[in-house]
């Protein structure tokens, strides 16, 4: 006997239970369900990521924080050149650390405004602006304080370069600026405090309005300062306590480890390498049926070069699979993924998957011309002796590092000889700020296979060759292609045999490779599609009971995935400590076939409410019409008003048998009428709903029993489809559902992220320790739902619309 842990994950539950394995069937020990609040919070009608109001918090915290630290460290260089009351030290210092505002009368008094008197910080800048002020003077001092203090008040934040952030919201904030200069312009005013005093005498609104950091507050500072004559030593103080801006902590040390090469950093998806690669493995597993095709096939090398130009936009880093098949095959000429039309060309991708360009080499392109690599070493002071990469490299790094756009833009036309529109077109370029999941070292291995067609799979085999293979059969380079081939071959014919539990893909290129003479050594050289961060192995804690430790690693950053895995940890450990169930447990998982983004999540929730609604109203229409057929109260169970769900959908009617039914026919202490499985259990149909009818009950018991609908009847096929036609269930959205095949549709783009990051991780995650961890999908449903669609019942080829219409496209059977 062997003893096995069945596990059921979802997204915010984990459903368990232990059973003795036997040669006649299963005993079972124990069972359970572990609820948990899912990885996102929510709050009215949105979702968002669960520490986000913690963040949140902290953010604001440590802005008010550095404002008050800009505003103390202002008022130590007004105090020191006597332009505001005095402040010891320690009132500052109590302020910064205890938040105790200083409360000196004069320093107050300082701060008041008094319209009547003139006496506001508009009035202060304009007076620091237009006149010159008698320094030795303790009022105009203190005036001058005042306008630089509400310089410092008023200043802003000075976004970094490198955060390219929306860019209709960019383009909303760079109007606002051009709009305030161009009214500042319009009422005679050179600075912003000008035009704001004279806002401030008409009683204008002033704040919510957008301002440059450089272009107003700074311009105006730099004017006060030359009305003044100010000394250098007051302007540099005065200029770092009002604008210094700490830089963005450096992100490097947090930056994850390439899946392939441990030691190694992981490539910015802004390096142009980075989205050559990404391109370059999108197109390699495209698939086309084109007409002469018996099978699809990769792409041409003319198809390949018709398409690039699309990722090649500045102004579309992201578009629809859609123009990719437009651009091929021709307007209308064209099928994609999902679609039912007839069409010459078929692709594997559906007409709005996402595919992601190359902006920033479409930014090159767009300065240097289609050679753009060629022409940037030509231009560059410091390529010499430098090779391509290395020239591109010290290009990219420069878009990368500098924070501020005029240094780059300065940079750009030293280094690089452009002029000045180029050089501002230049520092513009905009990189996203994201990390790929290999190092720029991989990538560089990886992508000359791409550029000869080979699958992402492929390539990534091929890959390390240099590494693996001895040197004197990678030198031979008629051997090494016949290597190359070979592999290539190997991964596209590769069928895992599914009894045998060692067999993979990877085993079988290994064996390969150690027929060719490569030392086992070598061979752990080589890069694997499917390698993925290890997880920390299981340790004996302090009683010596082995348990599974952190599932945390760098290649998961689906929340919810990372919280069931958490939660499977703690159940698994738990069950561990209670010893019922030891390392030599063999582990089963069910996982969730895929994870809804979260639009659907809402539509999902509001679907359940109009469900939980529809629920109430059926109870209402129960004890109404229960009590005017039979003159008795009845309280609806949810057995009831899914009953009354299926009569409601059916139209009252048997959909076998054609009878009319009646409420008190299927609710009562003796029904006629019960729920049948179209699809029955026994023959591997589901529980849901879509597969259940209300059907009568001795028809059930005595001839449906466990047939399927297609076997209820003898007779011709055309009967046969209208009578099956009977059986079909039209729901309130369309959707039509057709039992009467036991074969099961498995569509590939149901599994979603939770899917692929749970189901391949948790296994993994279990197996550090521990015997035996198989996990299966749910069985997928047959759920059919567009306007018509082709079927195939008994030899018969045909068609079915949703409005009854049977169309035979064969009288013979196919």
């Amino acid at each position: 006997m062997a003893k096995v842990l069945g596990l059921d994950a979802g997204t915010n539950s984990l459903g368990w239970a232990i059973v003795e394995e036997t040669e006649t069937g299963y005993i079972l020990e124990d069972k359970g369900v572990h609820i948990f609040q899912e990885g996102v919070a929510r709050d009215k009608n949105n979702e968002k990521p669960a520490v986000q109001d913690r963040t949140d918090a902290r953010a604001l915290r440590r802005r008010y924080f550095r404002r008050r630290l800009r505003k103390i460290e202002l008022l130590r260089v007004l105090v020191r050149y006597g332009l505001c009351p005095p402040l010891t030290e320690e009132q500052l210092e109590a302020w910064r650390e205890k938040k105790r505002y200083p409360l000196d009368a004069a320093f107050l008094r300082w701060q008041r405004t008094d319209d009547n008197a003139e006496r506001n910080p508009y009035h202060d800048r304009y007076r620091a602006l237009t006149e010159t002020l008698d320094l030795s003077d303790e009022r105009h001092r203190h005036a001058l304080g005042r306008a630089l203090y509400h310089l410092a008040q008023r200043r802003g934040f000075l976004s970094n370069r490198k955060e390219a952030g929306n860019g209709k919201e960019e383009g909303a904030v760079q109007s606002g600026i051009e709009n305030l200069s161009a009214e500042m312009e319009k009422a005679g005013c050179r600075y912003l405090g000008e035009y704001f005093y004279q806002l401030y005498r008409r009683k204008e609104k002033i704040r919510k309005r957008y301002t440059s950091r450089n272009k107003h507050y700074l311009a105006e500072f730099n004017a006060i300062c030359e009305r003044q004559c100010l000394p250098e030593e007051w302007r540099k103080a005065l200029h770092r306590a009002i604008f210094f801006q700490r830089p963005l902590k450096s992100q490097k040390g947090s930056v994850g480890k390439c899946t392939f090469e441990r030691k190694k950093s992981r490539c910015p998806v802004s390096h142009p390498r980075f989205e050559e690669f990404r391109m370059r493995s999108f197109i390699n597993n495209i698939r086309l049926t084109a007409p002469g095709d018996d099978t699809p096939r990769p792409l041409t090398r003319l198809e390949t070069e018709t398409i690039l130009p699309l990722f090649l936009r500045k102004s579309k880093p992201h578009f629809d699979f859609e123009e990719i098949a437009r651009r091929i095959a021709g307007k209308g000429q064209y099928g994609c993924q999902g679609d039912r039309n007839e069409a010459p060309y078929r692709f594997n991708f559906a007409r709005t998957a996402t595919v992601s360009g190359c902006p920033v080499t479409a930014s090159l392109i767009a300065l240097f011309g289609d050679d753009w690599l060629p022409e940037i070493c030509r231009l560059y002071r410091l390529g010499e002796g430098k090779s391509e990469e290395q020239v591109l490299n010290d290009i990219w790094h420069a878009l990368f590092s500098f924070d501020d756009e005029e240094r780059l833009r300065a940079w750009a036309a030293d280094k690089l000889r452009l002029a000045d529109e180029q050089a501002k077109a230049f520092a513009a370029i905009r990189l996203p700020q994201d990390y790929a999941a290999l190092s720029l070292n991989a990538i560089n291995k990886i992508l000359p296979y791409l550029r000869r067609g080979y699958r992402y799979d492929e390539a990534v085999f091929l890959a390390n060759l240099k590494a693996v293979l001895p040197p004197a059969t990678y030198a031979d380079e008629t051997r090494r292609l016949r290597i190359e081939r070979d592999i290539a071959e190997l991964t596209l014919e590769s069928r895992r045999e599914p009894y045998v539990k060692y067999d993979s893909k990877e085993r079988r290129i290994d064996d390969y490779l150690t027929d060719q003479g490569v030392p086992p050594a070598r061979l752990n050289r080589l890069y694997h599609p499917s390698m993925i961060e290890t997880y920390r192995a299981a340790r004996p804690d302090a009683q010596g009971l082995l348990l599974l430790g952190s599932p945390r690693t760098a290649s998961i950053r689906n929340p919810m995935a990372m919280r069931a895995l958490f939660r499977l940890r703690t159940l698994v450990n738990r069950l561990l400590r209670e010893d019922k169930i030891d390392p030599d447990t063999k582990i089963r998982i069910e996982f969730a076939r895929g994870l809804n983004d979260a639009n659907q999540r809402k539509a999902i929730e509001q679907y359940q409410r109009e469900r939980e609604a529809e629920n109430r109203k059926y109870a209402d229409e129960i004890r109404a019409q229960y009590a005017a057929e039979t003159g008795l109260t009845i309280e609806p169970s949810e057995d009831d008003i899914l009953k009354y769900r299926l009569w409601e959908e059916q139209k009252h009617v048997c959909p076998y048998t054609g009878k009319q039914i009646r409420v008190s026919d299927f609710i009562g202490s003796a029904p006629g009428f019960d729920i049948e499985h179209t699809l029955p259990r026994a023959r591997g149909g589901d529980d849901s709903q879509m597969n259940k009818t209300l059907c009568e009950s001795r028809f059930n018991r005595e001839s449906k029993r466990t047939k399927l609908p297609a076997e209820l009847y003898d007779c011709p096929p055309k009967e046969l489809a209208k009578r099956l036609y009977k059986v079909t269930k039209m729901a309130k959205n369309g959707q039509t559902a057709f039992m009467f095949h036991q074969e099961a549709r498995n569509d590939d783009k149901l599994k979603t992220d939770y899917a692929e990051k749970f189901g391949t991780t948790a296994p993994k995650a279990l197996t550090n320790g521990y015997s035996s961890v198989d996990y299966q999908q749910p069985h997928p449903k047959l759920l059919l739902s567009p306007s018509s669609f082709d079927m195939y019942v008994e030899g018969y080829d045909f068609e079915l619309t949703v409005t009854g219409q049977i169309i035979f496209k064969h009288e013979t059977p196919c």
